[in-house]
């Protein structure tokens, strides 16, 4: 079986080829029509025209009657192939220079996959060079061709890689072979792998010498060297003769004035050396012809592997990229570029960390666990397999952390919807998923970002721990048992409890989490603790006029809208527990949070930079909002789950003087005073209520009769409700209270990707809502008197009669002689 890399290449040249290269020869045909003609050419005008020419290429006489099939029928150029379009279109159709380098691509292409033969797979990184370079050439179809049709055909080709058909491959594959048999033999010259080591091969050494230092509990802080070269070899021009280019770059000067290729080459290493600066500054050097060579200094293995990960990455292939098309243009050639580490360098660099393991550990043979140190995979239910970084996992694996498998997501819903059992603990983690992959794809899409590895892992970090400080029951908690026992103006919020409960993971075990993360993080700052404790706290003004944050600096600022946006509402957090809480509820959810990540773009709008959407993502916001009310209105603020709720609070207020927990120091400290002392705070989760209940305290009589209630589900009684547009007790809205909240989002358009707009409801959709919020006042009642039932409910009604509010659902006419409020 074709592999499968391979067998798209071969289908997307095959038909992508044709297609573009027939297209833009019948175009030019008419564009090269000489002046003195009243009418354009036609394809038999031409081929007449060059007849003598065309059939001196054996390619055309072999094929003379499909070219010339008779005086009485037309050229038939159905069943012309690639080759003949290439060959027309370059010998005789005077190309622009930048199609004809297009058109040389196309054939570069073709020539490689030919070279690939399926005898193994294509190498992703060069598969998704491959793609990138297809998708760079059918720009032509707006620029040359102005065919938005056909470009919509090809980009279907080019984006289907599944369902492909093997007997469509070897058909493309026995065509490819054929038209490249016109064409000078492919030279694959001297591979640059003779040179040096694949970087990919490097860094799977060196995590195995990271493995055996971390398993022995050997420091990896070693300040080791490193080269890491570019080069590029000629198609049909030996690399020798590219040495001319690379005197230019290294020595800063040109003998001739500077071309715009030289430019890009330029900028696009300066962009090399940008990207990387966080890991040391590089130093620069020349390395003989057709190759560049950087040189790093790192403080650590770990440290080597994020850069070899960068060298490896797609933002360095974008990089290249550029590159070759530009050397391209300065050596009329086509180039092929690799990033490798030199033979020489490669062999040093393992032999000093042989000499550091043997002078530190002797003989002794290093047993090590692969899995301990690697990262982990989790199977998640909504996303599959993902991967985290294994600093997460160190995080994951401790006792602050494993404490939300014991606190569930939705508080007591679970006993309404049973299937609502999810807890913290995997929702936080698919946060993190969410967060790591969002800023990915901004730091592909938007290199200048200059988002580095480093922030990435530490906005994950503070995904993965936005909810270390959630409470028992999460909401009942913070918002109905806390504020009884707290003054404070400002209340007490689970993010305060969040951070600290972040710094004890930190100072737990002598510190050794913090000397993992000083050993994880590229170029660790202690800044980069301040930026996750940030990230994971309570909101701060970040639209001001003086920036409040010391972890980054405004240049950054849509770092700070990824886990938690208190501009828009649009955010990774938000994404997961719609995603999750709809699944695990058995809800449908339209909102698909994939749309708004494929249409995100970082623009500066109102002084800072923030996280945009494309404005066709405008219905994907509303719904993602909508989805949310829909939650709240079905789950969140389900009655019975509110009166569950009410009880367990209760219950909890009741114990709270007779439950305590080890803390600091071994004090003893009583439920509502957890929040000071995270040591306590740590063993504080659902099961309190299972304690409680199991308890033989007659202390705890009271509270145990309430959970008992529950148990029996002899709950507290909505006598009942009704619908208000003021504020009342059970608020319902799409995130901003009663106002729209997309109005906070900006949005861009194609074709002005760099400018923001804000969008109006009427240019999404006519059927969106013109109110954005509803209110329920709710009267519950714990006692079981029915005759209590109906004169509340009677009053009630009476009360909403004087105050103009929509009499209760269901409620019988109000008692006459009913006053005053229930």
């Amino acid at each position: 079986m074709t592999s499968v890399r391979y067998g798209h290449m071969v289908i997307v040249i095959r038909h992508c080829g044709v297609m573009l290269t027939k297209e833009l020869f019948l175009k030019r045909i008419s564009d090269i029509t000489p002046g003195k003609l009243d009418k354009p050419w036609t394809v038999d005008d031409f081929l007449k025209e060059y007849k003598k020419e065309l059939l001196g290429y054996e390619h055309i006489k072999s094929k003379e009657h499909i070219f010339y099939p008779g005086e009485m029928e037309k050229a038939k150029v159905d069943e012309w192939d690639l080759s003949t379009f290439c060959l027309l279109l370059l010998e005789f159709c005077k190309l622009p220079r930048k199609i004809r380098q297009d058109i040389l691509c196309l054939k570069h292409l073709r020539n490689k996959v030919v070279h690939f033969g399926g005898t193994k797979d294509i190498p992703e990184s060069t598969y998704k060079n491959y793609i990138e370079r297809m998708k760079g050439i059918l720009r032509l179809c707006e620029e040359e061709l102005n065919n938005k049709k056909l470009k919509s055909e090809l980009d279907k080709i080019i984006e289907n890689n599944q369902n492909i058909q093997q007997k469509d491959v070897e058909e493309g594959e026995k065509e490819l072979k054929q038209w490249s048999i016109e064409d000078e033999k492919y030279n694959i010259g001297i591979s640059i792998e003779n040179n040096g080591k694949d970087v990919g091969e490097v860094k799977t050494r060196l995590l195995d010498y990271h493995m055996k230092f971390e398993e022995n509990d050997r420091s990896t802080n070693i300040e080791i060297s490193l080269s890491i070269g570019i080069g590029w070899q000629g198609e049909y021009k030996q690399s020798g003769e590219l040495a001319a280019v690379q005197q230019d770059i290294s020595s800063g000067t040109t003998s001739s004035p500077e071309s715009s290729s030289m430019r890009t080459f330029r900028i696009s290493i300066e962009k090399i050396r940008g990207d990387v600066r966080e890991m040391g500054d590089p130093e620069f050097e020349t390395a003989g012809s057709g190759s560049i060579i950087f040189k790093f200094t790192c403080s650590s293995v770990t440290s080597l592997i994020y850069l070899l990960d960068y060298f490896s990455g797609p933002i360095i292939q974008r990089r290249l990229l550029d590159m070759t098309m530009a050397i391209e243009e300065m050596i009329d050639d086509l180039v092929t570029l690799q990033v490798y580490v030199p033979s020489k360098v490669y062999e040093e660099t393992i032999k000093t960390l042989d000499g550091v393991l043997k002078h530190e550990e002797g003989h002794r043979t290093f047993a090590y666990k692969r899995e301990k140190f690697s990262a982990k995979i989790f199977n998640d239910p909504l996303y599959g397999q993902i991967e985290l970084h294994p600093l997460c996992v160190k995080i994951i694996d401790t006792p602050q952390f494993q404490r939300l498998r014991y606190i569930k997501q939705l508080e007591t819903v679970y006993l309404v919807y049973p299937g609502a059992s999810h807890n913290r603990f995997e929702h936080s983690i698919g946060v993190c998923y969410l967060a790591g992959k969002l800023l990915r794809v901004l730091k592909e899409r938007q290199p200048e970002l200059d988002i580095t590895t480093k922030d990435i892992l530490c906005v994950e970090v503070a995904a993965l721990c936005h909810d270390l400080g959630q409470g028992p029951f999460s909401h009942v908690f913070e918002k109905k048992f806390i504020p009884v026992y707290t003054f404070s103006d400002a209340g007490w919020k689970h993010e305060m409890a969040s951070v600290k409960m972040f710094e004890l993971i930190l100072r737990e075990n002598n510190g050794q989490l913090y000397d993992d993360f000083k050993r994880m993080i590229p170029s660790f700052e202690d800044r980069d603790i301040a930026f996750i404790k940030e990230l994971i706290g309570v909101r701060r003004d970040i639209n001001g006029e003086n920036w409040p944050y010391e972890g980054r600096n405004r240049l950054k600022s849509f770092l700070y809208e990824v886990v938690a946006n208190h501009v828009t509402g649009v955010d990774v957090d938000r994404w997961d527990y719609i995603a999750r809480d709809s699944y695990m509820l058995g809800m449908e959810n339209g909102f698909d949070h994939n749309r708004c990540i494929q249409h995100a773009r970082v623009l500066t709008a109102e002084g800072r930079k923030q996280i945009c959407y494309r404005e066709k993502a405008a219905q994907d916001i509303y719904d993602m909002f909508y989805a949310r009310l829909t939650l709240y209105r079905r789950a969140y603020q389900h009655k019975t789950h509110n009166i569950i709720g009410l009880m367990v609070c209760n219950a909890l207020h009741d114990a709270n003087d007779h439950i305590s927990y080890v803390g600091e120091n071994g004090v003893r400290v009583k439920m509502s005073d957890t929040i000071y002392d995270m040591k306590a705070y740590t063993h504080f989760t659902d099961d309190v209520i299972q304690k409680i209940q199991r308890s033989s305290k007659k202390s705890l009589e009271k509270s145990k009769a309430t959970i008992e209630r529950i148990v029996r589900r002899d709950f507290y009684k909505c006598i009942c409700q009704t619908q208000v547009k003021v504020t009342e007790v059970v608020n319902l809205d799409y995130g901003s209270k009663d106002k729209d909240p997309v109005t906070n989002v900006w949005f861009f358009k194609k074709g002005q990707e760099d400018i923001p707009i804000r969008i109006d409801k009427d240019q999404v959709s006519f059927v969106l809502p013109d109110t954005f919020a509803e209110q329920y006042i709710r009267v519950y009642c714990s006692e079981t008197d029915q005759e209590l039932f109906d004169t509340i409910e009677e009053s009630f009604a009476e009360w909403c009669k004087e105050n103009k509010i929509p009499q209760p659902k269901g409620s019988r006419k109000p008692l006459a002689s009913s006053s005053g409020q229930p």
